[in-house]
């Protein structure tokens, strides 16, 4: 009789502690399980994160996470890339306010540098590292952030007349990779990384006289 208290009694303290939210076939847990991730990975560090932080976060059971997302890992990355597009409207503010190519580079390695996401994204890459699983969602997640960066600087191209010398794609990547190096080094304690006119220099964006650009 005892024994079988106890089993109740633990039963019990596992459904008040997570407690799932009620939904038809589970619909919206998954979305429930990025948000809470997304949250607790804005404020603590990958190591600090538990999934039972997550499932009591997101009021599911921690086996749900596996069933969605396959492990801490994946949902670490989907986590983090959420929350670098969900900030790369600062990059279009940023980039409102340049007048001219080099200020527009330089307005948003500044921003890119600034923005509270970079040091989960750069952690993601450790983790697929450690964890070659996850390296599909890592590439999916990279290629869905590069290709919205790509539409728009496409966009600021054609609305202000500007060029790039080596194509978007390379722009792109190109910023994006030293953005990655630089957040690196600082989380290493290097303090000698490049800094935004560093960033700027790499990616060439110039002004195409009016004579050369094509007719609208």
């Amino acid at each position: 009789m005892t024994n079988k208290m106890s089993c109740i009694t633990y039963n019990q303290g596992v459904s008040d502690q997570y407690r799932p939210v009620a939904s038809p076939r589970g619909a919206g847990a998954r979305k429930r399980i990025r948000d809470a991730a997304m949250a607790l990975f804005a404020q603590r560090a990958f190591a600090e994160v538990t999934v039972k932080d997550i499932a009591r976060e997101a009021g599911v059971f921690p086996n749900q996470i596996t069933h969605h997302y396959g492990s801490k890992d994946a949902l670490y990355i989907t986590a983090a890339f959420g929350l670098l597009l969900r900030e790369s409207d600062r990059l279009r503010t940023g980039g409102r306010r340049a007048s001219g190519p080099d200020l527009f580079k330089r307005e948003l390695a500044r921003t890119a540098l600034a923005m509270p996401s970079l040091p989960a994204v750069v952690g993601t890459l450790s983790v697929a590292r450690a964890n070659p699983a996850v390296r599909p969602e890592l590439r999916s997640a990279m290629s869905v952030f590069f290709r919205q960066s790509d539409r728009y600087l496409e966009r600021v191209l054609e609305e202000r007349g500007w060029a790039v010398s080596h194509g978007v794609e390379a722009a792109v990547r190109t910023f994006w990779g030293e953005v990655f190096g630089a957040v690196l080094m600082r989380q290493a304690g290097f303090d000698g990384g490049p800094g935004e006119h560093d960033i700027a220099s790499a990616v060439e964006i110039r002004e195409v006289q009016a004579a050369s650009r094509p007719a609208r």
